[in-house]
């Protein structure tokens, strides 16, 4: 009699922890399609296209677009990573103005050679 009442208290904790994780990633769920359903609105809703965002950064970066995104942030930039010999910059691109508005660059850090690690 102990035994059926251990696997049976077992057996309701372990149903109510399932319960309570699928309600957590129930929950996740809703807030990731609510942001999805507002960064596809953003985009769509975007005067400056992906394409023109890339172009506007290929200008200003005088280079070759590596990778694009929107920013879901803001909400209101395309993040366009340009190449440029061995430099990537990215180039914040307002969705709606088409103006540059952040830049951050960094070095290709292969080509440099070897670290001292003293």
């Amino acid at each position: 009699m102990t035994r059926t009442k251990l696997v049976l208290g077992l057996s309701v904790a372990a149903l109510i922890s399932a319960a309570a994780i699928g309600g957590v990633a129930v929950a996740a769920n809703a807030r990731s399609e609510k942001g999805e359903r507002d960064e596809i609105a953003a985009v769509n809703g975007a005067r400056v296209s992906l394409a023109q965002a890339v172009a506007i950064a290929e200008r200003q970066g005088s280079g070759k677009a590596m990778e694009v995104s929107f920013d879901d942030e803001s909400g209101r930039n395309w993040e366009v990573e340009i190449v440029s010999g061995d430099r990537v910059a990215t180039y914040a691109v307002d969705a709606a103005s088409g103006d540059v508005s952040a830049v951050a660059e960094e070095v290709d850090e292969a080509n440099e050679g070897p670290k001292d690690n003293d």
